[in-house]
């Protein structure tokens, strides 16, 4: 077992997050950040945790993962209703941006970002909107598109009325989608469902749309899926090939495929682990 440090952070517009810290002994001034997907938790995943805050130990590399507002389908804090299906997912900025404080104050100052599904889109967010230049390297994990997945998920005719009363409630900023859909906000799903949103930032569903958000991207990137992601709409290899065209330095970007594996990388923890730490320390 390694010493896992229970934390919390507060964001400048008030709220606390909680997570955890893993600090190796032989400290470099490296951070990997690790931001979870929608609707789950710092405490969901924990054999991937285990196998990726074990290798950055093993590599000196300090090892974050909190909660996002994100985090759980609905929550309270600081008189906000947040939560998966209530966040405004601009507000990211403010969660990242208190997570890499919190390792600027322990001392990293090389901060390797890393999404997992929906935390990817923060990710590359976070990137294009602050150009924070402490954000050293990028790794986007499992990073499906939302429209894609929820097409997926519901198919089409579904997802399209979702989308029409979507469009038509979230003038009321308190107004729930019908439960059929999930819990969420009109405002929630219709961030996730409609093309062009601000969360809409891998469009590889469109082949005559802008990567706005990864076009802007001079640090190094990984982008890494699982070979059986169910809810791919196409090959990895085609996916990533997606990827590398609207990435502008080539050279820069690393597309990995891990063999077996689903969108959560279930029981492929180890070599999704290994390949991580062998991108990193490139």
């Amino acid at each position: 077992m390694i010493p896992v440090h229970l934390t919390s952070i507060k964001t400048r517009d008030g709220i606390i997050l909680e997570g955890i810290a893993v600090l190796p002994k032989r400290k470099t001034k490296t951070a990997l950040i690790w931001l979870h997907g929608l609707s789950s938790r710092f405490s969901s995943g924990q054999k991937m945790t285990q196998e990726v805050s074990s290798a950055c130990k093993r590599a000196g590399i300090g090892y974050f993962k909190f909660n996002t507002r994100g985090h759980d389908i609905a929550s309270r804090a600081n008189k906000k209703i947040i939560g998966g299906g209530f966040e405004r997912f601009d507000d990211c900025i403010y969660d990242i941006r208190a997570m890499i404080r919190f390792a600027h104050k322990l001392g990293f100052s090389d901060i390797i970002l890393a999404g997992h599904s929906t935390g990817a889109n923060k990710a590359l967010y976070y990137c294009y909107k602050t150009k924070d230049r402490s954000v050293k390297k990028l790794i986007l994990l499992g990073a499906i598109n939302d429209i894609v997945a929820l097409r997926k998920k519901m198919g089409i005719k579904k997802f399209t009325n979702a989308c029409a009363i979507a469009s038509r409630l979230r003038k009321n900023s308190n107004a729930l989608m019908p439960t059929q859909y999930g819990l969420f906000s009109a405002c929630r799903f219709w961030s996730l469902c409609h093309v062009g949103e601000k969360e809409d930032t891998f469009p590889y569903y469109d082949d005559t749309r802008r990567w706005i958000a990864l076009e802007s991207i001079r640090i190094p990137l990984a982008v890494i899926i699982g070979s059986r992601d169910q809810y791919l709409d196409r090959t990895p290899s085609d996916y990533l090939a997606a990827f590398k065209r609207h990435t502008l330095l080539t050279k820069r970007f690393q597309g990995i495929i891990i063999k077996g594996a689903n969108h959560g990388f279930h029981q492929k923890e180890n070599d999704l682990a290994k390949e991580v730490i062998t991108w990193a320390k490139r």
